[in-house]
């Protein structure tokens, strides 16, 4: 029964929350496996029992709203016991914000007498990936905990993986949510967990990355709580209720164009949009797990769900295009600040800053064409930067470093990880990949917008250098013969399962999009989009496109790699400076302009003078302010 599936996937988590407290580090494993398992069945399980919407009536809702109210209540006093402690007074008084907000809400608005749960094709899709992708990085996590906890003298593990636990538990009651308040509840407390886990060093650093998380994230959950405010006064309580009554006619639309506008900036800052971007940026500084949890399945995610559930409310409008703009600016800004990154893990941030503003984009054009590339997107490029964050923190064991420099020749160190890795960018910037499908149909769908589509041109080019000239690296040969031995199968299991998920998802992508992808959009827009594939060929409403002969053309390649590797013998040869070479010192030393002599070095070109964040993140601050101030403009006029 749906019911029982929908309960259980908010209670499961929970229990195994409690269990990696309750029980010695040495069943972590053990644990993690049967996380994983449960993880699986039950999301597949919720998938077989179809859609629908689950009441919550008496005498059941009275003791679940009282556990609801409990629980804003505790999340409050944290959030304020916290900030108090460490002296945060900006983070303070966001919190005694939000502490009045609730209060008004709680003593203003009229009381629910039910709750519902709406399970549609978009919160399944949700469901898989944070189940799947969740519980494999959390057994990813037993693996890779035990050497970092090692390095930095730590002993948090307990903490560690209840939070992660629990944040799978609070992002499935997200995406099933229908009730707002509700929703506010699970929205704040994804907030709580991702600054207990960014902050899991408790060092200067990460407490201080921790703070800016939950009060750039406390931004958006006001926003979002003023605008179910605003909502209320209309009578709409629940989620889907607001494209309904939205949908209804053009006054209907713009009567709620200014809540919906105060939901998105809560959504904007949850996916860490700018100006919000800089929380995603410096958790970074938390384990490795913790970036690809909140980077691919949970935290942002969150806020691309809710944007693209409220399309009905704008879609067609002046809020839709303002919304569809920012998106795009986002998208090609974050890409060019990717391209100037050595550390892999901050050219993954900006990745996926980038990419979930080319799904906000996506939302904000609004046609059923760009809303079917949105929901795809989230779904191939929560599980490819799954994988690449998780490789990220593997090489960055394997090697000391995650300077993407100092992997130069890493094919020969760790072939198997490697390989992997490569894997997870080439599904990112090539076809027939999900990832660049669902870019191509958000680039035909922006067609008739020049501000959009130019920005989606120049974003995904900049994406194909920062992420060709990486994977060159890794690729690269060198003489360094001593490969890395495998030894963790809870390592290298998740990371195998999500390259196995990549490919498998690329190739039934139709089949994803008929049983998932098409109902959803209907549901939402009243509208099919005009896409169809069969035979390897791949037709939309402006064009085809025959994937097959890519796949043919990557398997000849590779055929012809592990043909070819052993018949040509590496030769190793000095550098040559035009005859300036110093050879008495050292083969690598050269007579500069001054004729002194420096020390020559080969590296990526990283752009810094162009692309770096000292040149492009105040204006990216500045105009993505005034977009969102034309946003709201566009919800108040």
């Amino acid at each position: 029964m749906i019911e029982n599936t929908v309960m259980l996937l908010i209670a499961v988590p929970v229990l195994f929350s409690f269990l990696f407290v309750a029980l010695p580090k040495s069943l972590y494993k053990y644990l993690a496996w049967a996380f994983f398992i449960l993880g699986v069945a039950l999301s597949v399980s919720l998938v077989l029992d179809g859609t629908g919407v689950v009441e919550i009536g008496e005498p059941n809702f009275a003791m679940l709203e009282n556990i609801v109210l409990i629980l804003e209540v505790l999340v409050i006093l944290f959030i304020l016991g916290v900030s108090a402690k460490y002296k945060n007074w900006p983070t303070l008084g966001l919190g005694i914000i939000s502490a009045a907000v609730f209060a008004y809400t709680f003593t203003s608005l009229p009381h629910a007498e039910g709750a519902s749960f709406n399970i549609d094709q978009f919160s399944q899709i949700m469901i898989l990936i944070v189940n799947i992708v969740g519980t494999a990085i959390i057994l990813f996590a037993t693996g890779y905990m035990d050497e970092y906890e090692e390095h930095r003298h730590l002993n948090r593990q307990k903490t560690f993986y209840f939070t992660m636990s629990f944040f799978l538990a609070a992002m499935n009651g997200l995406v099933m949510a229908d009730t707002l308040g509700w929703l506010f509840l699970f929205w704040e407390l994804t907030t709580l967990c991702s600054f207990v886990l960014i902050s899991y060093n408790m060092d200067e650093e990460g407490i201080n990355n921790g703070f800016r998380a939950l009060a750039l994230n406390l931004v958006g959950g006001i926003a979002l709580s003023i605008g179910i405010i605003l909502l209320a006064t209309y009578d709409i309580g629940t989620l889907s209720g607001i494209g309904t009554y939205a949908g209804t006619d053009a006054t209907t639309m713009a009567a709620v164009a200014l809540p919906v506008a105060l939901l998105c900036i809560g959504g904007f800052a949850k996916s860490a949009q700018m100006p919000f971007q800089s929380w995603l940026l410096g958790a970074m500084v938390a384990p490795t797990p913790v970036s690809a949890l909140l980077h691919s399945s949970t935290m942002v995610n969150a806020g691309v769900f809710l944007v693209v559930k409220l399309v009905p409310a704008f879609a067609g409008t002046s809020l839709g295009t303002a919304i569809a703009v920012y998106g795009s600016f986002t998208f090609v800004m974050c890409s060019a600040l990717a391209l100037s990154q050595r550390n892999a893990k901050r050219v993954l941030a900006y990745s996926t800053i980038a990419n979930l503003g080319l799904i906000i984009a996506s939302a904000g054009i609004g046609t059923p064409l760009a809303v079917a590339a949105a929901i795809m997107l989230i779904l191939f490029h929560a599980i490819s930067k799954a994988l690449l964050f998780l490789c990220t923190g593997e090489i960055e064991h394997t090697i000391g470093s995650r300077d993407i420099e100092d992997m130069s020749g890493l094919i020969n160190k760790a072939p198997l990880l490697t390989s992997l890795a490569a894997l997870g960018m080439v599904s990112m910037l090539l076809p027939p990949f999900g990832v660049l499908l669902t870019k191509w149909v958000s680039m035909e769908a922006a067609s008739s917008n020049p501000i959009v589509i130019v920005f989606l041109i120049l974003g995904s080019a900049l994406t194909t250098v920062y992420y060709a000239k990486w994977m060159g690296t890794i690729l690269s040969s060198s003489m360094d013969k001593n490969a890395v031995h495998h030894k963790k199968p809870e390592t290298y299991f998740p990371l195998s399962f999500l390259g196995l998920a990549i490919i498998v998802t690329s190739i039934f992508v139709f089949s994803i999009y008929n049983y998932f992808i098409k109902p959803q959009v209907e549901i939402l827009l009243q509208a099919a989009p005009e896409i169809s594939g069969q035979a390897g060929q791949f037709t939309s409403e402006i064009g085809a496109f025959a994937y097959a002969a890519i796949f043919g053309a990557l398997a000849l390649a590779i055929l012809i790699y592990f043909a070819t590797r052993n018949m040509f013998t590496p030769r190793r040869v000095n550098y040559y400076m035009c005859g300036e070479n110093n050879m008495e010192k050292d083969g690598l030393m050269f007579r500069n302009g001054t004729c002194s002599y420096d020390k020559s070095s080969v590296s990526n070109i990283y752009l810094q003078n162009t692309f770096g964040e000292s040149k492009l993140t105040v204006l990216g601050y500045a105009i993505s302010i005034i977009l969102i101030v034309i946003a709201l403009a566009g919800g108040v006029l």
